[in-house]
């Protein structure tokens, strides 16, 4: 299910227990966990912004605390990195990478 682009900004996201990212030999990548190699759809390599923003969902920021955080470390514009963090969380969305919190903020 997708989210508006409004509402991608207000909640605050979670990475899913499904999928662990690691940084490996430099980069950083997402791996699904499975049961068995045939339930491995995709191994996902992240660049600089993508694992910024995936180690900043863990529930207790909202997307617009996430993407001012974004702007001040990578020195872009508001409307860059909102663009870039939300077609980001639509990514992980659609590949089951992160949910919605449903508890409180920590």
């Amino acid at each position: 299910m997708s989210v508006r682009a409004a509402e991608i900004f207000e909640t605050r996201w979670v990475r899913s227990d499904r999928v662990v990212g690691r940084r490996i030999a430099g980069e950083y990548v997402l791996v699904p966990i499975a049961r068995s190699g045939a339930e491995v759809d995709s191994i996902f390599t992240l660049n600089g912004v993508g694992a910024y923003i995936w180690e900043h969902l863990d529930g207790s920021r909202s997307g617009h605390d996430v993407v001012a955080a974004l702007g001040r470390e990578f020195e872009v514009d508001d409307r860059r990195a909102r663009k870039d963090y939300c077609d980001f969380v639509r990514k992980l969305q659609s590949i089951g990478a992160v949910q919605e919190t449903v508890s409180e903020p920590r």
